[in-house]
């Protein structure tokens, strides 16, 4: 390929792409890779109370690759409770209510939550989650609570498919 002879502008974030001998154009996107979605800083391990997620608005569709845990304020030895696409504890859920979270012994321990069917094989959208001010969300809820003050980062990750 020789030098460009067609001035032009990409627009950030996309690839460039040779059209023919010398042209250049803008190729669209990159392919967007596995991101954090959604977090929930400091969630409450000693509540049974359903937690929102709130998915930003420019998520309008995506799928959920994994569930990460970390920085808990004490060892998380008793809460156990799952992730849901409704409130309370409503829908099939994303993560089992039995899922423990016993591997959080410290601030700088993580873990991946378990993964139902659900929550792997999903395309997450307005079709199957709840709406929460307008906005997509998902429920952190647990089945049993630690039983002494606790907290926690909760981190969504997964693939935008918007």
């Amino acid at each position: 390929m020789g030098a460009i002879v067609q001035a032009g502008n990409v627009t950030p974030g996309h690839a460039v792409i040779w059209t023919a001998d010398g042209i250049a154009q803008d190729g669209g996107p990159f392919p967007s890779g596995q991101r954090v979605i959604a977090s929930l800083r400091g969630a409450n391990f000693n509540t049974t109370n359903d937690q929102p997620i709130i998915i930003p608005q420019r998520f309008v569709a995506f799928q959920i690759s994994s569930i990460i845990v970390t920085n808990a304020t004490i060892s998380l030895t008793t809460a156990a409770g799952g992730f849901y696409p409704a409130a309370p504890k409503g829908g099939t859920p994303i993560v089992s209510a039995a899922q423990t979270y016993s591997a959080l012994t410290t601030a700088a321990s993580l873990m991946a939550a378990t993964l139902a069917s659900f929550g792997a094989n999903t395309r997450f959208s307005a079709a199957n989650l709840a709406s929460l001010n307008g906005l997509l969300a998902l429920y952190f809820s647990l089945t049993t609570g630690q039983g002494e003050a606790a907290t926690a980062d909760i981190y969504i990750s997964g693939q935008d498919l918007s």
